[in-house]
């Protein structure tokens, strides 16, 4: 029987019907901001896949997320699959309507992503097949929304160009 994929499920999403295919061949380990949500979280993902374990990681801040990557890739030995999936709203569509913190959250979003992949690097790099897997936003689109997925674009595909010959995959869903 092949060996359970090390998964690291960031700030992980309360819909996890988009993550059900990524995670099904795992085990996972999960950061969510809100405590109240980390019991019924955990409970469904030992439904769908294998939970590992998991911690309450507030904020996308070096602080808070340097010690969740640690934390899993001591829990799983490793990390295979990285996948971030933060929860984003885009609300309004002109640009007088949108909110600051729409877009703060959404820059915030971003930032968790570069620091989530420095930290995790390490812990995948010469492992068998490590991707990075980031869902882009699905919905309503506006500029705040936008940016979000063109930078998301940029770092995919700038990580990919560099971390290819390490075997890592850099994709978007």
């Amino acid at each position: 029987m092949p060996e359970k994929r090390k998964i690291f499920l960031p700030f992980a999403p309360s819909d996890l019907s988009a993550a059900a295919e990524l995670i099904a061949d795992g085990a996972v380990y999960y950061t969510c901001a809100v405590p109240e949500m980390a019991a019924e979280l955990e409970k469904r993902l030992r439904e769908m896949s294998g939970c590992a374990g998991g911690c309450v990681t507030g904020e996308m801040t070096l602080e808070a997320i340097a010690p969740a990557v640690v934390g899993c890739a001591e829990n799983l030995g490793a990390i295979d699959r990285l996948i971030y999936m933060p929860e984003l709203t885009a609300r309004g569509e002109l640009f007088l309507d949108l909110s600051e913190d729409d877009f703060t959250a959404h820059t915030a979003a971003i930032n968790g992503l570069f620091m989530l992949c420095k930290c995790a690097l390490p812990y995948m790099m010469g492992g068998e097949s490590p991707e990075i897997i980031v869902r882009l936003p699905h919905g309503q689109s506006n500029l705040i929304s936008e940016m979000y997925r063109s930078a998301a674009e940029a770092v995919a595909k700038s990580m990919n160009n560099e971390l290819a010959e390490y075997g890592v995959l850099v994709k978007l869903i």
